[in-house]
C-alpha cells in the first residue's frame, strides 16, 4: 500500500475530534507532512489518480 494512502487511513480510522499531528502521521511513515496534510483535506489528488488512460 501506498504510504500516503496508509497514512491517510490511519486519520481517517481515529475517532471524531481526536486530536492527531500531520507530522508525527508522516514521520511513522516516512513521507511529507505537508503532502500528507494537502492529500487527506483533498487539495491535491495523487498523480495516479489524475492521470487519464
Amino acid at each position: 500500500m501506498d504510504p500516503i494512502q496508509a497514512a491517510i487511513d490511519e486519520i481517517k480510522s481515529r475517532e471524531q475530534g481526536e486530536d492527531f499531528s500531520y507530522t508525527e502521521v508522516a514521520t511513522r511513515y516516512g513521507i511529507n507532512c505537508s503532502t500528507l496534510s494537502r492529500r487527506h483535506r483533498g487539495v491535491t489528488a495523487s498523480l495516479a489518480a489524475t492521470t487519464n488512460d
